[in-house]
């Protein structure tokens, strides 16, 4: 996390806890995606990914955590 916040970057993950992490830290990420598939190959992370960041631009301006999951993505604002 030190090295995305330090550099604003948008931190790519699948582990779970990781939400818990980011809010009891209270460090302020540019934005998060979390992945909660069941398929975690590159090309339907890929695939999710190209979606993500085509439609949710603006959101990456503001700072969000998205959330992944099987035909579904779940959008909230940072900080949580």
């Amino acid at each position: 996390m030190e090295k995305a916040l330090a550099d604003g970057r948008i931190v790519l993950t699948d582990d779970l806890g990781f939400g818990d992490l980011l809010a009891a830290s209270g460090d302020n990420l540019r934005s998060v995606i979390i992945f909660r598939l069941y398929n975690m190959k590159p090309q339907n992370i890929n695939q999710y990914l190209r979606t993500i960041l085509t439609q949710y631009q603006n959101e990456f301006e503001q700072g969000t955590i998205i959330s992944v999951t099987e035909g579904k993505i779940r959008v909230r604002p940072l900080p949580l």
